[in-house]
């Protein structure tokens, strides 16, 4: 094997104008063209075959190392999110109302500087190393399960699966090894509710829409605390509550909007059979009728344990025991990652990247920043990690 930290050192200079570049020229859910074009262009400079698909910003490729061994896969998402980004620096959105708000710059730089290593060294990589640059992470479904209808796991098969995100909350040199679930299932429900309007001075003759939605919010929240058993994890959150158009008229229409969060198949489907039920209970009562549109959005991420353990063995020789956590309390967010995990088995870490200076502020913000040193903890982790799952 070569010196890993020697290569990543060498080559950091060129990734980072590679996360600029791309973070100058942000894209949104599978309109990633330009960095689309950049990925292919990097991986056929490393003499990596590359595979596009009509009407798909995807990119895989595909490196036949000169040694035996396993057929992995390494991810990273290229989308950005419809953000104005308010931070003043040199490589700020170029883009109006876009910005990388979510690290997706970082986590594709890193395979580009991970791809362009490992075609360096081609004759000492082992087994067939497959770079999945995927579209739309930010907006189910996703551009993962298309991916994978395409193909990318199959021909030859993929044994392991690894992804990784950065986060803003950890020092840079820190790495999360996730164990069970590392993210939800990610699901939204559109609740549409239909009394009878009228005059706001004669409500006995109606059905008041927005009375019956509140009572159906409130009825919601129990479903959590008294349906969930307490050691299971869930979330009902109502994001939305539309009713109404003046002052003097009973509504006759309400509409909810509701994100569902669960780890569980068996929860996710509690969750859905019990919003239905609880609904059109109390709209029945109340003399209203409802729809209940339930979409399932991501699936939770399964880290399988032997996947697992190959990146703590990674993070143990990259940055040591003293900067690796074994988390095994997972995030309520959702990750189309879990669709990768669930055909193969899989494991998503994530890395730190807190800011050197200022305030650090969670993804989806306007003001996200990242520190580029946590480019090298990830080129380093998932470089070893390709080596460790030979081992």
């Amino acid at each position: 094997m070569f010196n890993i930290k020697n290569d990543v050192n060498e080559i950091f200079a060129d990734v980072k104008a590679l996360r600029r570049q791309i973070h100058m020229n942000p894209e949104i859910a599978f309109q990633e063209f330009k960095t689309s074009a950049l990925a292919e262009k990097v991986l056929k400079d490393a003499g990596i075959e590359v595979i596009t698909y009509p009407d798909s910003t995807a990119v895989l490729g595909i490196l036949k190392g000169g040694k035996p061994g396993k057929t992995i896969a390494l991810r990273a998402d290229m989308d950005a999110l419809p953000l104005q980004e308010e931070v003043e620096w040199e490589a700020k959105s170029t883009v109006d109302g876009v910005m990388h708000a979510c690290g997706h710059d970082m986590h594709t730089a890193i395979l580009m500087g991970v791809a362009t290593i490992l075609g360096k060294h081609r004759e000492k990589v082992p087994g067939t190393i497959k770079f999945l640059f995927q579209p739309a992470e930010e907006s189910p479904p996703g551009g993962a399960k298309p991916m994978i209808e395409s193909g990318v796991l199959r021909d030859p098969d993929v044994e392991l699966v690894f992804g990784l995100h950065v986060s803003t909350r950890d020092e840079v040199g820190h790495v999360k090894v996730n164990y069970g679930y590392s993210s939800a299932n990610s699901d939204r429900c559109n609740i549409y509710i239909k009394g009878k309007g009228g005059h706001g001075a004669y409500p006995q003759g109606t059905v008041d829409a927005v009375v019956v939605a509140s009572h159906v919010v409130v009825a919601l929240q129990t479903i959590v605390s008294r349906n969930v058993a307490p050691l299971e994890n869930a979330v009902i959150s109502v994001g939305s509550f539309h009713s109404g158009t003046v002052n003097n008229i009973i509504s006759e229409y309400a509409e909810l909007k509701l994100t569902c969060r669960s780890l569980a198949p068996e929860v996710r489907e509690l969750l859905e059979d019990r919003i239905i039920s609880v609904t059109n209970g109390i709209c029945d009562a109340m003399g209203a009728t409802a729809t209940v549109d339930y979409t399932y959005g991501y699936s939770s991420t399964p880290n399988d344990d032997k996947a697992a353990d190959i990146v703590k063995a990674a993070a143990l020789a990259v940055v040591g025991e003293e900067n690796m956590t074994l988390n095994t309390t997972p995030s309520m967010g959702g990750e189309d990652f879990s669709f990768f995990a669930m055909e193969v088995p899989g494991a998503f870490f994530n890395i730190g990247a807190k800011p050197a200076e200022g305030e650090a502020y969670p993804g989806h913000n306007p003001k996200f920043f990242v520190n580029e040193e946590a480019l090298k903890t990830g080129m380093e982790m998932m470089l070893k990690i390709v080596f460790t799952a030979n081992e």
